[in-house]
């Protein structure tokens, strides 16, 4: 997936910023990209999906906890924040 941002509004001089979404598995996207490329005030940069950057056991880690929500088996925040501010006021 690639971002295009700021786009240079050339006859009133003005820098306004833009982001475009274009998927890379369309060969029209592709042109699209080719050409956003070929010009001088447009900068284009890719951006990567986080869950790209997490390593395969987080993303387990992850899907599991979903499955979990999704199957009401989860801990609301509200029990989660109970019992952290039980443990800190016992340390206190």
């Amino acid at each position: 997936m690639y971002f295009c941002n700021r786009l240079n509004n050339i006859n009133n001089k003005t820098m306004q910023d833009y982001t475009l979404s274009i998927p890379e598995n369309n060969s029209k996207a592709k042109a699209l990209l080719n050409y956003l490329k070929s010009i001088d005030f447009v900068k284009i940069s890719k951006r990567t999906d986080w869950w790209d950057g997490l390593t395969v056991e987080q993303q387990d880690r992850i899907n599991k906890s979903a499955d979990l929500i999704d199957a009401d088996e989860g801990i609301s925040h509200e029990n989660v924040m109970e019992k952290v501010n039980a443990l800190l006021n016992n340390n206190a």
